[in-house]
């Protein structure tokens, strides 16, 4: 039976005040329409007609009807406020706030307007503004759960992330039915890749609120990162069923169907994405990366083109032609590949290192007779890859001057003494602004023109050079501790925040590698005390964590303490470029083909690196698991120790 209407403008307004307060804002905009067409200029009706359309998205409506509100009633702090919220809707973020502010310096704004003037604040990128409002919000009102959740939102932005999660933490002891603090602890845990850790708190929030389906997404991704691929797929086809059609739910859905090894319903659910969006780059290039895997080269390279075409002129367009270089440079045809890995320096954020030098770029013309300049880019280990190209230049060139990370330098001018070696800073180093040199080049630029395919590392040689006392006097103390066993370097964990869990291997796992008849020596760089102290106690293994060495710090005596051990085992890190690099046995341990953490210059196949004289490679076959490949390195392990301890008798 239809609803009786009120006649009368202020029983209108009331009803139509209750509809929007029980969320029926198309029947509140019923009834303040009708206000409106007899008193255009009723306050009342303006501010809940603005309110409604606010509600329903539409904020520039909603803006108009509360601007007429508000200049009706300049010293309603109600009004003002919903007028803020319409102008951050509309992405007027200085307007909102100066509004608020008007009232604020009277004394005339609430603890909800004071939240919303705190809210504005961060949305201009001024935390510690928006702390002050929100804490005087609260002492307004110390009930005013949205305040006091806002307050970590404030912390975070200033970069006070840990004193986030803190806050976090105590509100959702003292006020659990704030679930949002639930949820921002979480999503806060996440972006400090603390993954394990914010399990309990999205759990939490999704349970409470199901119709959340980007945090519900979120926690679908914690499980996929922490290799709980049927946990993933579970909560993505959750969300699927609440929206068929949500196409970043079906990308992800493809990526868990990938992981465990369900390639056709994998393509299927990639396709579907695109199917339902076809701008979804992510979906695309997922599917892309699972079919240079699974049907070759050119089955990705049709996807990636497509990318290509579709990204042209738009600010995608770096991370397309990235993407299309990756099956080319990993199958080796690197000087096929580079014109598109190029881009590499337009996408955002771009690669650290990357300089505005005069001179022109190298082109491959003859060095004979030429002066060039190689500066460095990307991490650390990249940019010792890359150095093995550098006494090619030097050999050809006249002069070389080379800009690397500070900590390599002393390395550096040991190892090419005919080069001129420069620590990058910012500002630039005046010496090198003035230099005149013929030619500039990225260090990894170099591999267009040195490094075209598998042919050109025929004479790969160890390129690096270690303090000789500084290695005998560590190699010395190490084998004071035992002098009958060999001195094996481990490092296991990469730093990287995108793929750096997919590479790492917990030393846990390490047990049958541990357990062998060895001094272990940790190379892995960062505080891993108690992890190591874990491993001592359950493998009863001897773990050497040397204080005096510190690879963050003085990466020359690192290099040192690298070159004095019979051996290194590695996951994909600095430590396993630098054993190489200086001709050290090496062996390296390296996540599955395919995956997002298996950087270019490994290649696809293969057991031998061509950078590295001295590596050998081992390739895990399962997504997540390194039991097999552990499994094969402790054998080997033994094996090596045994040839060891016979070459000494």
């Amino acid at each position: 039976m239809p609803e009786t209407q009120p006649t009368d403008l202020k029983s209108a307004l009331m009803l139509a005040s209750s509809h929007f307060n029980d969320g029926r804002f198309l029947e509140a905009l019923t009834l303040t329409d009708q206000v409106l067409k007899k008193d255009p200029h009723n306050v009342t009706a303006l501010h809940v007609s603005g309110l409604s359309k606010l509600s329903l998205g539409r904020a520039e409506e909603a803006l108009d009807l509360l601007e007429a509100a508000a200049a009706g009633k300049k010293s309603d702090g109600v009004i003002a406020n919903s007028l803020a919220q319409a102008r951050m809707a509309a992405g007027q973020f200085d307007e909102a706030a100066r509004g608020l502010e008007k009232l604020a310096r009277k004394n005339k704004l609430s603890a909800i307007g004071l939240n919303t003037l705190g809210d504005c604040r961060l949305r201009q990128d001024m935390p510690n503004k928006a702390l002050a409002c929100f804490e005087k919000a609260l002492k307004l009102d110390p009930i005013l759960g949205a305040a006091r959740v806002n307050i970590g939102e404030a912390l975070k932005n200033s970069g006070n992330i840990e004193g986030a999660i803190e806050h976090y933490r105590t509100v959702i002891k003292t006020h659990p039915e704030l679930l949002s603090a639930w949820r921002n602890l979480g999503l806060a845990l996440q972006s400090e890749d603390l993954i394990e850790d914010s399990f309990e708190s999205l759990e939490y929030y999704t349970a409470r609120n199901p119709a959340d389906l980007t945090t519900r997404l979120s926690l679908g991704s914690s499980y996929f990162n922490t290799s709980q691929f049927e946990k993933a797929l579970a909560i993505f086809d959750g969300v699927l069923k609440s929206a068929p059609t949500h196409a970043e739910a079906l990308n992800n859905r493809g990526l868990a169907l990938r992981m465990l090894g369900r390639e056709s319903e994998a393509e299927n659910a990639f396709g579907t994405a695109l199917a339902n969006d076809h701008s979804l780059d992510p979906a695309r290039f997922n599917l892309a990366h699972m079919l240079a895997e699974t049907k070759g080269r050119q089955a990705a390279l049709k996807i990636l083109d497509e990318a290509v075409a579709l990204a042209a002129e738009k600010p995608s367009a770096p991370t397309a032609h990235v993407k299309r270089s990756q099956p080319l440079l990993s199958d080796g045809l690197i000087a096929e590949g580079w014109a598109d890995y190029k881009w590499r320096f337009q996408e955002p954020p771009t690669y650290a290192g990357k300089r505005e030098y005069t001179p022109p770029i190298w082109d491959g013309s003859n060095l004979s007779g030429k002066s060039i300049l190689i500066w460095g880019e990307q991490g650390l280990g990249d940019e010792i890859l890359y150095a093995s190209m550098i006494n090619d230049v030097i050999d050809i060139a006249q002069s070389v001057a080379i800009e690397v990370e500070p900590r390599l330098v002393p390395l550096f001018v040991r190892s090419f003494p005919l080069a001129s070696v420069y620590a990058r800073s910012n500002p630039v180093d005046s010496a090198l602004v003035n230099l005149k040199v013929d030619w500039q080049t990225s260090i990894g630029d170099l591999c267009e023109f040195l490094r075209p395919n598998f042919d050109a590392f025929e004479n790969e040689r160890p390129y690096l050079k270690f303090n000789q006392n500084l290695r005998a006097e560590l190699r010395n103390k190490y084998q004071d501790l035992d002098p009958t066993r060999p001195l094996i370097g481990i490092a296991w964990r990469s730093g990287r925040k995108s793929e750096g869990r997919d590479k790492s291997i917990p030393l846990e796992q390490w047990r049958d590698i541990l357990g062998q008849d060895a001094v272990f020596i940790s190379l892995q760089y960062g505080a891993h005390d108690a992890e190591i102290q874990k491993a001592v106690n359950q493998h009863k293994s001897k773990i050497i964590s040397d204080s005096t060495v510190d690879s963050l710090v003085d990466f020359d005596t690192f290099a040192a303490q690298v070159g004095a051990m019979d051996l290194v085992i590695s996951n994909s890190n600095t430590a396993a470029h630098l054993a190489g690099a200086l001709g050290v046995p090496t062996w390296t341990i390296l996540p599955r083909r395919g995956s997002r953490s298996l950087l270019w210059y490994w290649f696809n196949e293969g057991t031998k690196s061509p950078w590295y004289t001295s590596m050998t490679l081992y390739r895990q076959t399962k997504w997540g698991d390194w039991s097999d490949i552990i499994d094969n390195v402790a054998t080997d392990l033994k094996s090596f120790i045994t040839a060891q301890q016979h070459d000494k008798i």
